[in-house]
């Protein structure tokens, strides 16, 4: 029997590209190890945003590609109050680098 992981365990970058809210401005970056914030690399985060983009934080958590999904190099979303766009991803564990989930051909990003 295969050995088979249900748990998500990939790290997520959530990273602010645009923004007309007070609270998440852009360039703004939250890092994700599980379901747990890394508050010390970690700017603030919106909860309505996070609610709104959820879904697609779980698909990255699981090690999805983005690609499969109809997105390239990462989930592209905007929070339900449309102010902020934001680019959910994979990260290697120090968070400094994309994962190769998020190429369609596996490749590193750069």
């Amino acid at each position: 029997m295969a050995n088979l992981n249900l748990e998500p365990d990939k790290g997520v970058m959530i990273e602010v590209v645009a923004s007309a809210c007070s609270l998440m401005k852009e360039g703004d970056r939250v890092y994700l190890r599980g379901p747990v914030i890394d508050y010390e690399r970690s700017a603030p985060l919106c909860l309505s945003a996070v609610v709104g983009i959820y879904p697609w934080i779980m698909a990255a958590r699981f090690g999805i590609a983005s690609h499969s999904l109809g997105h390239d190099n990462g989930y592209r979303l905007s929070c339900p109050d449309r102010l902020v766009e934001l680019h959910v991803s994979t990260c290697a564990d120090d968070g400094t680098l994309p994962s190769p989930l998020d190429t369609p051909s596996g490749e590193e990003l750069n």
